[in-house]
């Protein structure tokens, strides 16, 4: 039975999904997210304009209950989990780089707040500040490490982030696995492991599943 390690904890219907296409699963977090602690500043503040790219972004501004008339945001699932919590959406696109064009193009006249990681993709403020757009930077977590040292062998290994690229290969060297990305960007940082890579149709957790499983043993 083929082996699969998730660099990304699942729900029970990811796992199923994995479990009944007749794969054996090890998942554990390779990172780990953590708020700052001078947050105070957002308690019930008002935003015009919010750009958020992540489900932890959500997450800390409904923790702060931070009002937003309107959000730019990238990925489904980020959207939905803002739909659900009643932010109102303008505008949802697969990857920041696309976000930002969307952004340059339909809406120049206009000033973001960005809420982001410390961490975080360059490609959406660098096309922001390359089009002149004005906009402000919300650093709300940090991303940490967690790294782990396995001894056995996976046949494939799926990867959500640069970020969890980089904590899982530092204690663990590449042996021929297949290498699973959620997306272009975490793709571009699996290259520097090996040229040989799998992208999903979509960005979201499912869409690497249906890549994986796509490969029958």
């Amino acid at each position: 039975m083929p082996r699969v390690l998730s660099t990304k904890c699942l729900t029970e219907s990811q796992k199923n999904l994995i479990l009944q296409s007749g794969w054996s699963l090890v998942a554990y977090n390779a990172i780990q997210t953590k708020a700052f602690p001078n947050l105070s500043y957002l308690e019930n503040a008002k935003f015009e304009n919010g750009i958020v790219t992540s489900q932890t972004s959500v997450s800390i501004l409904k923790e702060k209950q931070v009002k937003l008339k309107n959000i730019f945001c990238v990925g489904q699932k980020t959207a939905s989990k803002l739909k659900e919590l009643n932010f109102s959406i303008a505008e949802v696109a697969n990857y920041g780089e696309d976000l930002a064009k969307i952004i340059s193009t339909t809406y120049t006249g206009l000033s973001f707040s960005f809420f982001c990681g410390r961490i975080r993709n360059d490609e959406l403020p660098s096309l922001l500040k390359k089009n002149k757009i004005d906009f402000t930077e919300h650093h709300l977590y940090e991303t940490v490490s967690n790294p782990k040292k396995f001894t056995h062998f996976f046949d494939a290994v799926m990867f959500f982030s640069p970020s969890g690229i980089k904590s899982y290969y530092a204690h663990n060297s590449f042996k021929g696995e297949r290498i699973i990305c959620i997306g272009k960007t975490t793709a571009m940082a699996a290259r520097q492991i090996n040229n040989k890579i799998e992208i999903a149709n979509k960005t979201s957790v499912e869409s690497v599943i249906v890549q994986l499983v796509k490969q029958v043993f």
